[in-house]
């Protein structure tokens, strides 16, 4: 029997949770490697770890925020889930540009740490969140 569309499912705040501190880690992670590798200096590497930091701060505030445990229909969740990446991505970026215009910070590694940040983020989140719709509708 499936689900209909109007009837409230909340998602797993934990796994959710787990997963934008988990994702930022391994962005953290290969950031590091290839930076590391390739022939750019340190600076480039942490400067693009403190953009990847942001995003992980977003992303855990961002989830919190939008109250992932508080049950919403499937059609509800579509649109807070599209609000949420679209303030996720906007508050990071900001934060690194506020970062680079108040501390002079290199701006290429900043904003570029900070996307390798979020493509995995919003994997993981869409992932998370598909699976529970799947879950719901069987």
């Amino acid at each position: 029997m499936k689900t209909p569309p109007l009837a409230d499912l909340t998602l797993p705040t934990a796994k959710m949770l787990l997963s934008a501190a988990m994702a930022s880690c391994a962005a953290a992670a290969g950031w590091t490697i290839v930076t590391l590798l390739g022939p750019w200096d340190s600076t480039t590497t942490l400067v693009g770890l403190i953009g990847i930091g942001i995003v992980a701060f977003v992303s855990v505030i961002g989830t919190l925020a939008m109250r992932p445990w508080h049950p919403r229909t499937i059609v509800a969740w579509g649109g807070v889930l599209v609000a949420a990446s679209v303030s996720r991505a906007v508050v990071a970026i900001g934060g690194c540009l506020l970062l680079y215009f108040a501390a002079r910070q290199p701006a290429e590694p900043l904003l570029l740490g900070a996307v390798a940040g979020l493509i995995p983020v919003l994997i993981c989140e869409t992932r998370l969140a598909a699976r529970q719709f799947r879950r719901e509708d069987s």
